[in-house]
């Protein structure tokens, strides 16, 4: 595969004014460091950047920074980047330089490849509990993704980050008892109904008032009778 160019222009440390300026005529500002060298401002076309973030290998992707007007060219990857919340705009982007000869650390997502016979044959649900994991190699090594089968898992069944493939082109630096996947059992419509009836007891009772009110009544009233009935005396009668 060719490897990709990208343009870069160098600039002087500008305010957030110029920034604006910069983003309005299409251009965001950038900044490269690392290899032990001072940081370098520069400005891209926000348009290269999304390409290679878009691309499978997206963040992990090695390429060429080209400065313009000379001849100096440098392998990078794409450290960090800032995205307008509102517009989904690239706004900043952070780039670090690679040395092609020496080992790097980086992060890998993990695809899950085929069915579980548990989801399939069971209804069980699959439950993903890690999406990458960490490795170190060369940067002309480094994986794309790290694929798992999950085709035979199942109920009950889990896969760690030790069930990955080993390589002899990198080494999976994660811990090897992580969880990638777990094969849940379905859900119950015995428990389903367990915990609507659960939710119908927890909610308080209206009270009964009217009921309540009443019965205090009527026994006021029938106490009230029995006493008017023993002082009372007819009219007309001494």
């Amino acid at each position: 595969m060719k490897e990709q160019v990208v343009d870069v222009t160098r600039r002087e440390a500008a305010s957030k004014n110029v920034a604006r300026r910069m983003r309005r005529a299409g251009s965001i500002p950038a900044i490269l460091y690392g290899a032990g060298k001072e940081p370098v401002p520069l400005t891209v076309d926000p348009r290269r950047l999304l390409e290679i973030l878009r691309s499978d290998s997206g963040v992990n992707t090695i390429f060429q920074l080209n400065l313009a007007g000379t001849d100096q060219r440098r392998h990078v990857m794409i450290r960090e980047y800032q995205v307008d919340p509102i517009e989904g705009r690239l706004m900043h982007a952070d780039f670090v330089r690679i040395q092609m000869d020496e080992a790097m650390e980086v992060e890998v997502p993990v695809r899950l490849m085929g069915e579980a016979t548990g989801v399939k044959l069971d209804a069980g649900i699959l439950e993903i509990v890690t999406r990458a994991v960490r490795v170190t190699c060369l940067p002309s090594n480094i994986p794309e993704s790290l694929q798992i089968d999950i085709s035979a898992m199942k109920i009950g069944d889990n896969l760690k980050v030790g069930d990955l493939a080993k390589s002899d082109r990198y080494t999976i630096i994660s811990d090897p008892g992580l969880i990638l996947a777990v094969c849940a059992p379905p859900a119950k419509e015995e428990e389903a109904a367990t915990a609507v009836a659960a939710e119908v007891v927890a909610a308080p009772a209206e009270p009964e008032v009217i009921k309540k009110g009443k019965t205090v009544a009527e026994g006021d009233e029938a106490e009230g009778d029995t006493k008017d009935k023993k002082e009372k005396k007819p009219e007309g009668k001494k």
